[in-house]
């Protein structure tokens, strides 16, 4: 099984600030992104890789011969190499005052910058590791969806859901997140918790309308009954007939209102799991998608960074990480037409600088697969953070987070890039606690998406986390007369069978079913989880499609 057992920064001396971001020409992904001293990156250290909130002060402009001012400062998240390159300043780390990125952003947010805005929401949130101010989060959070801000409005829709900082609202939930998509109701993929709370929706909306309508009812026939009656009866009793008429008019308005918003509710391409014993994922009676999907469209071009650890200097070595990496390197490049690069028992080194090299390479249109197989590691089950996760390369130290990988120093390179669509594929123990999202349900045999809903999930930006377990120890071997994880199987046999065109959700379904049949066989557990990042920008309806050469 796979179970785990000072600051050094160099001094930028020069200050280019009439030039834009450092940008390293790298001409190949496969062939000359070198590891090594005198490699492209050779000139960065480790530390200048990580992503810092970066104060940059504004451009002194020239206006005539005798007139010169300067611009306002801006805010950028940006490698600490780039933004000492840019002169900009940015906080390392200062115990008294823990809430000092929060106050370097809240200007900007306060005049009306849509990006800070968003980015208080998060740290408000908590999903950086600060302790959450829901309110307050809600706030920033709701003030960039006025202005449009997608990723706002997605994480919005997540509070309303919820009931964090706002009063729980799921009708309210699910408008912002089709304001979001742009998409129809009965397009929308949902989590299978918001499955359940949707259908828990539907049946109180419908038991409201019968009693409504039942009291409303019972005023009719008691009108229609008086009706008779009325010429004889006094002004005061004319005056109760009306506000009778009055009321029944007010009910029929109220079931109105409750159908509208019953028929607002989908009830279609839901994602769900009956319960915790279901064993299964959700089937739908539909055809491949067509190998013509993509109809010439531009989908970008696809990378893939491969690591597998065998080896390692302190902790117990693996048996089929080398192997699980290898095949799934070969079947990226030969089926599905991607560039790999394939690192076998990296270091914290090898793993980082090929992270930060492959995130520079791709372009704004471009597809990103990063897959991990070896020991992953957490601090503290109990309270699932960011914060807790790491990836181990081959020189971890065992006792001490030592060249430990944290899980979000990767999700910041994933905010960071400008990167249409990442994948993170994590067969690792604890590889669950990537995300602190809620689990997408596992779904097969999706109907094929209609032309103008391709388009729009080609258009958004995604941020998939696909992890072999949740939090918990993950399988090696798949059993004795095996070569690969139980996951590692699985995910190779679903992309050989594949054909066409297939999305993240799609594959994950049916992983889910192969791995669950296999550990059936064997009676052990181990659930894949797939989940989105919305820490690192992932957009509603946001999708990663394995394209079948």
């Amino acid at each position: 099984m796979k179970i785990p057992g000072s600051v050094n920064r160099a001094l930028i001396r020069s200050r280019l600030l009439n030039t834009a971001l450092i940008s390293i020409a790298i001409s190949s992904f496969v062939g000359c992104m070198s590891m090594g001293p005198g490699g492209p990156d050779a000139r960065i250290s480790l530390s200048e890789m990580d992503i810092v909130d970066c104060t940059v002060e504004g451009a002194v402009r020239q206006i005539g011969q005798s007139f010169a001012y300067q611009e306002p400062p801006r805010m950028a998240r940006i490698s600490e190499f780039e933004c000492a390159s840019l002169g900009g300043t940015f906080v390392i780390y200062d115990p008294a005052a823990p809430n000092v990125v929060i106050e370097k952003w809240l200007p900007f947010a306060e005049g009306g910058d849509v990006s800070a805005q968003h980015r208080l929401g998060l740290l408000y949130e908590g999903v950086m590791g600060a302790e959450p101010d829901y309110t307050k989060a809600a706030h920033w959070y709701g003030q960039a969806a006025k202005a449009g801000h997608r990723e706002s409005m997605v994480a919005l829709s997540v509070f309303y859901e919820k009931g964090l900082g706002v009063e729980r609202n799921l009708l309210r939930a699910i408008e912002l997140y089709r304001e979001a998509s742009g998409m129809e109701a009965d397009s929308i993929m949902f989590s299978s918790d918001a499955y359940r709370q949707i259908e828990e929706l539907k049946g109180e909306l419908a038991e409201e309308i019968a009693n409504v309508s039942a009291q409303r009812d019972a005023l009719k026939i008691q009108i229609e009954n008086q009706k008779s009656q009325l010429a004889a009866l006094g002004a005061e009793k004319t005056a109760q007939a009306a506000s009778l008429s009055a009321l029944v008019t007010q009910l029929d308005s109220q079931v109105e209102t409750k159908k509208v918003a019953l028929a607002s509710l989908p009830s279609y391409r839901l994602l769900h799991r009956d319960g915790a014993d279901r064993s299964t994922s959700t089937r739908f009676d539909f055809p491949e998608l067509p190998s013509q999907v993509t109809r010439d469209r531009g989908v970008g071009k696809f990378y893939a960074l491969v690591i597998g650890n065998n080896h390692y200097d302190q902790l117990p070595n693996l048996q089929t990480a080398q192997k699980d990496a290898e095949a799934v390197s070969a079947l990226l490049a030969e089926n599905f037409g991607f560039s790999t690069r394939l690192l076998l028992d990296a270091d914290e080194e090898q793993i980082k600088r090929a992270i930060y090299d492959v995130f520079r390479v791709a372009d704004s249109t471009d597809n990103v697969l990063i897959y991990f197989a070896g020991h992953g590691h957490i601090k503290d089950v109990s309270e699932r953070s960011r914060h807790n996760g790491f990836w181990l390369p081959t020189n971890a130290d065992e006792d001490q987070d030592v060249n430990w990988i944290d899980n979000w120093w990767i999700t910041n390179h994933l905010d960071t890039s400008k990167v249409r669509r990442a994948l993170i594929i994590a067969d690792s123990c604890y590889g669950g606690v990537f995300s602190t999202d809620l689990p997408i349900g596992p779904v097969t045999r999706l109907p094929p998406l209609a032309d103008e809903d391709f388009n729009q999930k080609l258009k958004r930006k995604s941020r998939f986390v696909l992890a072999s377990g949740g939090i918990a120890p993950v399988l090696d071997l798949s059993g004795p007369e095996e070569e690969h994880s139980v996951f590692a199987k699985a995910f190779i046999e679903v992309l050989e069978a594949s054909s066409g065109t297939m999305s993240i959700v799609e594959l994950y379904g049916r992983i889910f079913d192969r791995m669950d049949s296999t550990l059936a066989r064997i009676g052990l557990n181990q659930e894949p989880e797939l989940r989105i990042i919305r820490a690192a920008g992932h957009q509603s309806e946001g999708d990663f499609f394995f394209v079948r050469n």
